[in-house]
């Protein structure tokens, strides 16, 4: 974690800088994210909002050190180059991708120690996490047998005992019973305090909940940012949803990610 001009630990923090992502080459190629300026910092969630196709998580892995910019630059927590990124960040995926030959207990544990936690503090690691995240009763048992919301809570879990000061969610409450949702979004406001916590929801309703800032991408941009009551004001709206359809330019509604 980088420090202060006096010494002190700053705040975990993102900052995108004019940053565009295109794939492909002559008239294949497609340009998802166009000269976006993004910011993150601990204190607060940060949610990310948008239509199918906006640039979420083509932002969401660019934060995270897994998609390089074809301009720009990223930098998180002072650090520009992807693998020192890669090493700070935690990224849940909305599919997480587990090792399905591993037990709960083991998944944490690898987590942990891939993130640099040392070995003798892994196992204390893994069992805090599992206990944050209400997987501690299946510690035991191979990923392959999970439920999907089991395998989800898994997944933040493993986050968690990283200990990384940054977290990037990408739909981290689908596949919850609504329960479960409430306990993983009091969870991540907790974590917010002291982590940069990123999170991506389609749903407004949880955004309005959960997020102290909000940032719309629409057609690979940044359409907007701000609090809920920021982009009420900026959009003229009387409620969140209304502001993002007004925003987004949308007639049909928020569509579900792919």
């Amino acid at each position: 974690m980088k420090t202060d001009a006096a010494g002190a630990s700053a705040l975990p923090g993102v900052n995108v800088h004019s940053f565009s992502k295109s794939y492909g080459r002559g008239r294949y190629r497609k340009t998802a994210l166009r000269g976006v300026d993004f910011s993150a910092t601990a204190g607060e969630v940060t949610g990310i909002l948008g239509l199918n196709g906006a640039g979420k998580s083509t932002l969401l892995k660019a934060v995270c050190g897994i998609h390089c910019p074809t301009e720009g630059h990223v930098e998180v927590c002072g650090q520009k180059e992807a693998d020192c990124i890669r090493r700070i960040t935690a990224y849940v995926p909305e599919l997480p991708v587990l090792d399905t030959r591993l037990t709960v207990r083991e998944t944490l544990f690898f987590s942990a120690l891939l993130h640099g936690i040392p070995e003798n503090r892994c196992d204390s690691a893994a069992l805090s996490a599992a206990v944050r995240c209400g997987v501690q009763n299946v510690l035991p048992s191979k990923i392959s047998v999970l439920s999907k919301g089991y395998v989800q809570r898994t997944a933040l879990a493993a986050a968690l005992a990283s200990d990384c000061p940054v977290l990037v969610l990408d739909e981290a409450t689908a596949g919850l019973d609504p329960a479960q949702a409430v306990q993983i979004r009091g969870l991540l406001k907790e974590l917010a305090r002291t982590k940069c916590v990123i999170f991506s929801t389609h749903r407004i309703e949880e955004a309005e909940t959960l997020c102290g800032k909000i940032c719309i991408l629409s057609g690979g941009r940044l359409a907007a940012a701000g609090t809920p009551a920021d982009l009420l004001q900026q959009s003229g709206c009387s409620t969140l949803e209304a502001a993002f359809l007004s925003i987004t330019g949308s007639k049909s509604g928020l569509e579900e990610e792919a």
